[in-house]
Order: C-alpha cells, then sequence, then structure tokens
C-alpha cells in the first residue's frame, strides 16, 4: 500500500480539498483559524511526544512503514473534532509530514544528537509557524474562560 493511498482517505475530507488556504501555518486569516492551527499542532505533536516518550523509555523504536502510518492516523486524536479542525489538521499534517517524520526518527534512532530527547511542543509549532508566540490554543482559551466564570 503506498502511503498516498493510504493517507488520502484519513487526511483529505471534502472541506480540505474546497478550502482556499494552501500552507499549514498562521497567515493573515481570521483568528480563529490561526488559533485553530495552533491548537491542532501542539495537540498533535504532543501525542506524537507521548508516544516518542514511550518509544524512548521501552528502547523501541518505529519502522518507516509504522511510522508512517502513526503520523497517518494522527488527526484521529479525540482532541480532533469534526469539521474544521479535522481539515486543519489534515493541511498540517499534510505541509508537515517530512518534517515531523525527520523529527521523530532522529530522536529515537541512536547516533543522532537529538536521539532520546522530546520535542519542545510549543517551540516546534512556532518554529513551523502553525502559532505565534504566546498564542494561546483553543483549549487554553476554554480553560480562561472557565476560570473566569468560576
Amino acid at each position: 500500500m503506498s502511503l498516498a493511498s493510504f493517507l488520502l482517505p484519513v487526511l483529505l475530507p471534502l472541506p480540505l480539498l474546497l478550502s482556499p488556504r494552501s500552507q499549514a501555518q498562521v497567515t493573515s486569516g481570521g483568528e480563529m483559524e490561526s488559533m485553530l492551527f495552533c491548537t491542532v499542532c501542539n495537540t498533535v505533536v504532543g501525542s506524537l511526544n507521548d508516544d516518542l516518550k514511550y518509544l524512548i523509555d521501552a528502547n523501541k523504536y518505529w519502522r518507516q512503514a509504522d511510522l508512517d502510518q502513526r503520523l497517518a492516523l494522527a488527526c484521529g486524536h479525540p482532541q480532533i473534532s469534526k469539521g474544521e479542525m479535522k481539515a486543519v489538521c489534515g493541511r498540517f499534517v499534510m505541509e508537515h509530514f517530512r518534517k515531523l517524520k525527520h523529527e521523530l526518527y532522529r530522536r529515537y534512532t541512536p547516533g543522532y544528537e537529538e536521539h532520546e530527547e522530546l520535542i519542545a511542543v510549543r517551540d516546534f509549532c512556532e518554529s513551523l509557524k502553525a502559532c505565534r508566540p504566546q498564542q494561546l490554543t483553543l483549549y487554553e482559551h476554554y480553560t480562561r474562560a472557565a476560570k473566569k466564570m468560576v
């Protein structure tokens, strides 16, 4: 099974195909769209980081096919809701697939400087330009709003 045939049904819902946005990074689009990209990046990279921690602790690694499959399933995370957020996630993973794969590979493969280091999620998302410095994710906005209600 080719990577494209595996990824396309998972990551390319119809809203993604119709969307005018071409790159998964913060642009002059609306604040909500920008917040969704930041939220998706933090959720996906955080989840991958959890898996990476398990691999490092268990002294295991992903075969290339396993890593490709894990990245293809990244948008299935329970915190990635259906609709626009799922579409944003699909764009994010497709746009940054190689970078994500490269970063993960270097962290669980002996011989690389980053071997056994976890990804600094927020810094990584900012380096991808998925988040602006100090930008809040959707969940951080919810948390702040909930605290104000108490």
